[in-house]
């Protein structure tokens, strides 16, 4: 499999001519995620009772770790390369802490809205589905770290894999189109996610006249998530067995 994701030999794949999509790519997804979490911030703030430690500190974790991967881009871009290979043992390390983390917190989430009219434990197939995705682009990029263009593409396919928390809200807020259904779901959580991989296809066609190898495979496990969260959201079967995983764990923070 990563002898597929590599690079095709050839000029054509030189790093230094995407250092100021990378930019984008980055500048992005941080857009997404101010434009969703900013406005929510007061609605939290308010909760009654006061959201639980554990979840403060999966969102500090997982900002830190969206200020290491901008570093990371900054470091390449100001020709600090030994400082980003430094730093991307440190990213490593927290992407790791980021998987567990993420389970607690959507466990303990869900643990907490048991009383709630609009209690929806099925939404756990969305959670769980980055939870397997992102670790998966976080390990090919590492094994890949000595294969720059192949690494930072799969770096930023991370990044999108758990883009849909700020770019979710960010629907719910601003856009006055809010479909049901299956697909209403999906483009709800899931829009951001296709448009950011569908532009980063797009630049490699423009710049190079074809995909490289990572997006392709990249944008495809993107899409077999996408579709395991809508099918599960959906499925009775599925619900019931979220409803006793959750009474199991039981704890709320």
């Amino acid at each position: 499999m990563l002898s597929y994701l590599r690079t095709p030999a050839g000029l054509a794949w030189r790093p230094a001519d995407d250092r100021k999509a990378y930019i984008v790519w980055v500048g992005l997804i941080w857009l997404g995620m101010i434009s969703g979490f900013v406005p929510d911030l007061a609605r939290y703030g308010r909760e009654a009772p006061s959201p639980p430690v554990i979840l403060n500190v999966h969102g500090v974790v997982y900002f830190a770790w969206l200020v290491l991967v901008a570093a990371q881009v900054a470091l390449i871009e100001v020709k600090k390369p030994e400082w980003h290979r430094r730093l991307g043992w440190a990213l490593v390390v927290m992407s790791a802490a980021i998987v567990p983390l993420g389970f607690v917190a959507a466990m303990v989430d869900q643990a907490r809205q048991v009383s709630h009219a609009d209690y929806g434990p099925e939404f756990l197939g969305l959670e769980f589905q980055s939870l397997v995705i992102f670790p998966a682009f976080i390990a090919a990029a590492t094994l890949l770290r000595r294969d720059p263009a192949a690494h930072k593409r799969l770096m930023i396919l991370a990044a999108v894999a758990i883009l849909d928390p700020g770019t979710a809200r960010a629907f719910g807020f601003f856009s006055p189109w809010k479909p049901g259904g299956a697909f209403g779901f999906w483009l709800s959580f899931f829009w951001a996610n296709a448009l950011l991989a569908a532009a980063m296809i797009g630049w490699d066609l423009w710049k190079r006249r074809r995909a490289h190898p990572t997006l392709l495979a990249g944008a495809g496990l993107l899409a077999i998530g996408e579709a395991a969260a809508v099918t599960l959201q959906f499925a009775p079967w599925w619900r019931a067995a979220m409803v006793r995983l959750v009474a199991w764990w039981g704890w709320a923070g």
